[in-house]
């Protein structure tokens, strides 16, 4: 199906929204190159997500999501991530019933948070649970994924046009209700199209549409995209097509190799392109944006934008803005930088709600400039909802965000994760090194030695420095040349308040104070003196230095 018919189809759309069609008195939420990063702009302002996703279920009962909302609002999130599930939007095929869209927009509206939206359209988790009964039942007209053992699977395929034309129909009519009834607060800032994409159980569809197209001629588009982006290929995808030949042109298999490489090289090519063209039908109703979510772990649904796969999906799927990874493994700081590139921005949507989690939200804002994270089914995970460590991180973000928005955009800002297989690490910032590592004494006094220390470190000024961090502790020397000296000019603790510095005690003698050993330490080029931060965090402290010899 042609796009052009695609994003002509009308459906009877049953739109009686539940709050007045004004003039818009907000700027449309969109993405912008501010300084050296991309941020999001939202009420004309960059905005950092500091959001939550709520568990699949819950915002299918307005009742039942009610005391939720005011739950996670009172946990310092700024946004909520909430589904929006195709059976419920379209019970019956061209009749839409909005109540559920207008109730999580109402809540958010009255809980004061921001929403982005996810559509559970054709899949969600590479299944099709949430595709309508009516879609469901009808297998000739919307045809099902197969097995190698010739037997149909409940997920839908992606080679079928009446499927897509299903999805993208009902796509297109929440995109043009929500710009109907949010135009004027732009409560709505960001959607999610689908849900973690993908083959389950094979490395490629079966079906007999499937096969027909596995052996046509790989597109035009995509060799002409590949050679396009040719010096910037995802590492592990260039190896793999340069073991296969390196082929500009053929089959699928003669291009990519037989075997696990080229099936899923096909998945996801076609993947990009069915989602690319919901998104475009969504987009031109209300152009807002819109990321899709790859699984990450070792086994994951075939053909999804996992960072091997990202060339594919760039070049099919042009529309989606970010391609974001869900991340529930244990190697968060090995696994951003391949979702964090020049063309794409960083974007975490699911995530853990643990000490872990915190320490994740600061480094994936703090070093790779994210504009948000959201840990998955904040309502269920988070024990503590007052000093629970997400919402103690949150509640100091929340005021501190102004800041580390503008430091994002000059390039002034760093982050540091210290563990005990990691406990001391260096960096060079603003004309000094600066020796970062777990807290683990004060005045000759042993401490506990906690887990994970954090922190976010901005250069302010000339010999001026904010820190955010947990159970962390720093010291400081200048870079050669010059003096080789750098003693704690001030240092205070405090709070920013919507960007505004409220200044607590100003912090001395005692609490900098780290060693008296003076030879020792002036044979290392340090003073005895510590930036330290105290259980329980996260704080935040400014320091000024001064340089001598």
């Amino acid at each position: 199906m042609k796009l052009s018919t695609l994003l002509s189809i009308t459906g009877l759309f049953l739109c009686a929204p539940v709050f007045a069609q004004q003039r818009s008195a907000k700027p449309i939420p969109h993405l912008e190159k501010r300084g050296l990063v991309t941020q999001l702009i939202v009420d004309g302002k960059p905005y950092l997500i500091l959001g939550g996703e709520l568990h699949n279920s819950n915002t299918s009962s307005l009742e039942y999501l009610r005391p939720i909302m005011a739950k996670v609002a009172a946990m310092h999130f700024n946004t909520v991530l909430g589904a929006v599930n195709w059976d419920l939007l379209e019970p019956q095929e061209g009749k839409f019933d909005f109540t559920l869209v207008d109730g999580l927009i109402k809540q958010s509206r009255e809980n004061k948070m921001k929403l982005v939206i996810l559509w559970f359209g054709s899949w969600k988790n590479g299944m099709s649970h949430y595709a309508p009964e009516w879609v469901k039942k009808d297998e000739v007209r919307f045809p099902r994924v197969k097995m190698s053992n010739g037997k149909s699977t409940e997920t839908l395929n992606v080679f079928a046009a009446e499927n897509l034309k299903a999805d993208a129909t009902a796509f297109a009519a929440l995109m043009k209700h929500i710009k109907a009834v949010d135009s004027k607060e732009r409560t709505v800032i960001m959607i999610q199209v689908e849900n973690e994409v993908g083959i389950h159980g094979d490395n490629r569809d079966r079906s007999d549409v499937a096969n027909t197209n596995f052996a046509k001629q790989v597109p035009a588009e995509l060799m002409a995209g590949l050679q396009k982006y040719q010096t910037e290929l995802q590492p592990e995808f260039k190896q793999a097509w340069e073991k296969a030949g390196s082929k500009t042109s053929g089959t699928w298999e003669d291009v990519f190799g037989k075997g696990p490489f080229g099936d899923e090289v096909f998945m996801a090519w076609h993947y990009a392109k069915y989602v690319n063209a919901v998104t475009a039908a969504g987009k031109a109703e209300y152009n807002i944006p819109m990321y899709v979510n790859a699984w990450i772990s070792p086994v994951y649904p075939r053909g999804g934008p996992v960072a091997y796969m990202h060339d594919i999906w760039r070049i099919g799927a042009p529309k989606i803005d970010i391609f974001s990874p869900d991340i529930y493994q244990p190697d968060f700081k090995g696994i951003i930088p391949l979702f964090h590139h020049n063309w794409n921005p960083l974007f975490i949507p699911e995530c853990a709600a643990d000490s872990a989690g915190a320490s994740n939200a600061y480094y994936a804002i703090g070093a790779h400039n994210a504009i948000g994270y959201s840990p998955f089914a904040i309502e269920e995970r988070v024990a503590d909802p007052v000093n629970g460590p997400i919402p103690r991180a949150y509640k100091i973000l929340e005021g501190f965000a102004p800041v580390i928005l503008d430091a994002q955009s000059k390039g002034t800002i760093t982050a540091v994760t210290i563990t005990r297989a990691n406990p001391i690490q260096t960096i060079t910032m603003g004309g000094y090194t600066i020796e970062l590592r777990t807290r683990h004494k004060k005045m000759g006094y042993e401490r506990s030695v906690p887990n994970s220390s954090y922190g976010i470190i901005i250069n302010s000024a000339p010999d001026e420095f904010i820190f955010s961090g947990v159970n962390l502790e720093a010291t400081f020397a200048p870079v050669a040349p010059g003096p080789q000296m750098a003693g704690i000019a001030s240092l205070w603790e405090g709070i920013y308040e919507n960007g505004k510095w409220k200044p607590g005690r100003r912090l001395n003698g005692d609490n900098i104070s780290q060693s008296y050993a003076m030879t020792e330490q002036t044979n290392r080029n340090q003073t005895g003196t510590v930036l330290r931060f105290e259980n329980p965090g996260p704080g935040i402290l400014k320091v000024k230095l001064y340089k001598f010899d």
